[in-house]
């Protein structure tokens, strides 16, 4: 009797086993995706995270020079170009968005690895404009 039961809701008696395998097999692509694209979230998040602060800067104009690490502590701000300084770290963050917002397409696209050397790449970018001596770093920014 169950098993006609089952036949009339399913039309195939087996149907309940298939249903069961196919959302386990489901549910295993969707945790096999998240951890196969987690390049491609943090590159995603990463690229959101600096068109934010580029479109900041270039609503901000000289404003947005205040913002930027260690301008605060320097002797005499006032000698120090603002809005270059805030053109400057805006399209430095567009770069980086350009980038990473590359990477997380092709890391959807083609592989997850893709999404490595696109971090790599901003990092390597990152780091060849850091520098620790605050007037090191502004010295490019000074008006004469």
């Amino acid at each position: 009797m169950h098993r006609i039961h089952h036949f009339i809701e399913t039309g195939n008696p087996k149907m309940k086993i298939n249903v069961k395998r196919g959302k386990l097999f489901q549910k295993s692509i969707i945790r096999v995706v998240i951890i196969m694209n987690i390049g491609f979230c943090i590159c995603t998040i990463l690229a959101l995270l600096f068109l934010i602060l580029s479109i900041i800067f270039a609503l901000l104009k000289e404003k947005g020079a205040n913002y930027v690490s260690g301008f605060n502590t320097l002797n005499h701000p006032e000698k120090y170009d603002k809005a270059y300084i805030s053109r400057d770290m805006r399209n430095q963050c567009f770069i980086y968005f350009v980038i990473l917002c590359i990477g997380s397409v092709l890391s959807y696209y083609l592989s997850a690895y893709v999404a490595i050397v696109a971090i790599l790449v901003w990092l390597i970018l990152l780091f060849r404009n850091f520098n620790l001596d605050v007037e090191k770093a502004f010295e490019k920014y000074l008006i004469q």
